[in-house]
């Protein structure tokens, strides 16, 4: 079993000459490509189109960028290498300039009238490409021309990527002082919540006074970034800060402001919750620090054997090939399991194309990294499920991600709840809930905070981190409630928050938990639903999220949202009334 990335699925190693030779192919065929097409007129006839489209297609497999992602994933594991960051930054830049010779392809097609639209929608010649044009024809109304789309590429990086990357780095690199030991800032966050009180109390503070230091980095990164895309947004046309990001996810802005409004009116559930939990801990009143904290202890650790076991007798119930995966995965090293210094914190799941996948995890031999690697290998079925696809349909739309990976996490609580004791259950249902309401109702107010945010700096030019800490602070009050006492210094936590600096991502999460509870309800009672379980894996980009959902007997609209909130608010219900017998046993003690 190996616990370790090996890179030498992409690569021998850093000077493999393949990697250079990988590069020249991506470039020469964008040349080619280009020379045959630019300036014809491929658009005349839907044979025309689908032969250019097929061509465009054979393209996509060289597109995906295998030297870059080779430096990229060994970046994460030492984020100090800056010779290996340099050397991803480089690859990126030229394959911005080889595929910069693309953007007139796009644009072409997009410029297609409205009639001619129709007609090649309807055209059965053009059939395996009508959801990709659909989508074309939809965001051509806010392209640029050619030579300004080709700068705004070119732009990205300096403009957007290299300040994320920036900060990216430095927080890694920074220290937190714990009890005479100096730990990594993704380790202090990862472990307050599993501190004693007055430790935890400590700790946080602690880390809420390094990241305010260097807020003044995080001030000028976000105004930075914010305003380019206050920029990019204005010059295609975009009405709302998010609307770029919904139609990218392929989502409709109905669908998402249903979601966002039904959560947020529903906040009322989150604060519930947050009482609960505050007496639960056997407080009138808490803190963020607090707010993770689990209500006791299962004592049960899972090392990383045990947990593989754990996930695969879960998996195997839907389908023995998840299971089978998963082996496959810490055979050859797709999973780096153990934290370490310079890795990145937290986990993920990258998958593109064709090319092997590769799970990062940080491993502590607790319940939550057992639901983690579910969380994550959720993401791996999935991108394992569309590689049969065409490469116009290969991967899938980040709102369907996270339903994939949250319905396999779902499987393996239950699988861990059948290994606890009765007292152990209810501490695994209040753990159930605390993950629903961040998931959830966090990422929705985190949602909202983005928005306030983009509007502000979009209006007055610019934030101050100060203002941007309030900010954070009053939204992260929104959905706690009054039990939670949030300050303007967890505010400063939008310093680390990742998730803001990619644009209303986190609307995905809420929307994903909300589906992905949905089918493993429908599995529960009926196990041949794994079929349609199945289907939704392998649409990949096929249809949209919307349409992926209601073809396997789903349809997101506000009804659902609210009947998913139900179900959380039901959870609730019952973890107030087991936790009368659990409070007077814990009195006892």
């Amino acid at each position: 079993m190996k616990t370790e990335w090996n890179l030498g699925l992409l690569y021998k190693n850093d000077k493999d000459p393949q990697i250079e030779k990988d590069i020249i192919v991506l470039e020469q065929a964008c040349t080619a490509f280009e020379k045959k097409y630019k300036n014809k007129d491929f658009t005349a006839t839907a044979q025309s189109l689908f032969s250019a489209l097929k061509d465009y297609q054979v393209l996509s497999d060289k597109i995906i960028g295998k030297s870059w992602a080779y430096f990229a994933l060994k970046s994460d594991l030492d984020s100090a290498n800056s010779s290996v960051s340099a050397a991803a930054t480089r690859i990126e830049q030229r394959m911005s300039l080889a595929t910069n010779k693309l953007t007139f392809f796009s644009l072409v097609i997009g410029k297609v009238s409205s009639s001619k639209q129709k007609i090649f929608l309807e055209d059965p010649i053009l059939e395996p490409f009508r959801y990709k044009l659909e989508k074309l024809f939809k965001r051509a109304k806010y392209m640029l021309t050619e030579q300004e789309e080709q700068l705004a590429d070119l732009l990205s990086q300096p403009a957007f990527g290299m300040w994320v990357d920036a900060q990216d780095r430095i927080l890694t690199q920074k220290m937190v002082k714990h009890k005479g030991e100096e730990l990594p800032l993704p380790k202090a966050l990862s472990i307050i919540s599993d501190l004693p009180k007055k430790e935890r109390h400590v700790l946080s503070d602690a880390v809420n006074a390094v990241l305010e230091a260097q807020s003044s980095v995080a001030e000028a990164e976000i105004n930075a970034i914010y305003n380019y895309k206050k920029i990019m947004d204005e010059r295609r046309g975009y009405k709302k800060p998010y609307s770029a990001t919904v139609l990218g996810y392929e989502n409709e802005e109905k669908e998402v402001e249903a979601l966002i409004a039904m959560v947020t009116k529903n906040f009322t559930l989150s604060q519930r919750f947050y009482s609960l939990h505050a007496k639960l801990l056997g407080e009138k009143k808490i803190i963020m620090a607090d707010r993770a904290v689990k209500i006791g202890t299962i004592k049960k650790k899972f090392d990383f054997d045990s947990a593989v076991s754990l996930v695969k007798s879960a998996f195997e119930q839907v389908d023995a090939s998840y299971a089978g995966l998963l082996d496959t995965y810490v055979e050859k090293g797709q999973i780096d399991v153990f934290p370490k210094k310079g890795k990145r914190g937290g986990a993920y799941c990258w998958g593109y194309g064709t090319l092997p996948t590769f799970v990062l995890l940080n491993h502590t031999n607790d319940i939550k990294s057992v639901e983690t690697l579910a969380h994550e290998m959720g993401h791996a079925i999935h991108s394992e499920s569309v590689k049969p696809l065409p490469p116009q349909y290969r991967g899938y739309s980040t709102a369907t991600a996270e339903v994939a990976s949250t319905f396999f996490e779902q499987l393996v609580t239950d699988q861990l709840e059948q290994t606890l004791s009765d007292e152990e259950k209810v501490i695994l249902l209040h753990n159930k809930i605390l993950g629903d309401i961040s998931t959830i109702f966090r990422q929705v107010a985190c949602f909202n905070f983005e928005l306030d945010l983009h509007t502000r700096i979009r209006a007055e030019g610019q934030v101050n981190g100060g203002d941007i800490a309030e900010l954070l602070q009053k939204h992260l009050q929104s959905y706690t409630g009054k039990a939670m006492n949030v300050t303007k210094n967890d505010g400063y936590f939008y310093v680390n928050w990742s998730h803001i600096r990619r644009f209303f991502y986190v609307y995905s999460y809420a929307y994903g938990q909300l589906v992905s509870r949905a089918l493993y309800e429908k599995w529960k009672a009926d196990p041949s639903y794994a079929k349609k379980i199945e289907q939704f894996l392998k649409a990949g980009r096929s249809m949209s999220p919307k349409d992926i959902f209601k073809s396997i007997g789903i349809n997101t609209n506000e009804a659902f949202f609210e009947a998913g909130l139900k179900g959380i608010e039901a959870d609730i219900d019952k973890l107030e009334k087991l936790s009368k017998n659990w409070l007077k046993k814990q009195k006892k003690k």
